[in-house]
């Protein structure tokens, strides 16, 4: 029976690449790099971490989604979307979006010097294949 995986996501500012995130996700959360695979229907599911990325057209490039098997990885049980962000964000050196449960137009901002901000929506309900935040909106969070 393959294991229940709990799922995290986030938005990284550039275009990046597969190699640079999972190498990023995987010290993240302190696993070897074979700890972290692509997603893939066809393709083993047999690693701690599965991860499907989407390009954005515009604002923040790369949409992440973690699939985690939680009884591989230490403390993984009750991790959040954003405590993987601002633990990845340092490692990528990219700022990274993560929004919060329930509210679509708003965010939290993670520099890659591990701060976080709340941030609103730069354009919500824009083209839907671009998300942006409105920088003046930043406030400590």
């Amino acid at each position: 029976m393959p294991p229940e995986r709990q799922v995290v996501g986030f938005i990284a500012r550039g275009a990046v690449g597969e190699g640079r995130l999972f190498e990023s996700i995987g010290r993240a959360l302190g696993l070897p790099p074979e700890g972290v695979k692509r997603f893939d229907v066809e393709g083993p599911a047999d690693v701690a971490v599965l991860v499907e990325t989407a390009l954005r057209s515009a604002g923040f490039r790369t949409d992440v989604t973690l699939y985690i098997d939680a009884s591989r990885i230490h403390g993984a049980p009750g991790l959040t979307s954003v405590e993987v962000a601002t633990r990845v964000a340092p490692l990528l050196g990219e700022e990274v979006l993560v929004s919060p449960p329930a509210v679509a137009t708003a965010w939290f901002l993670i520099t890659p010097e591990g701060k976080r901000f709340r941030a609103n929506e730069a354009s919500p309900g824009g083209d839907g294949d671009s998300v942006d935040i409105d920088r003046a909106s930043l406030r400590p969070g």
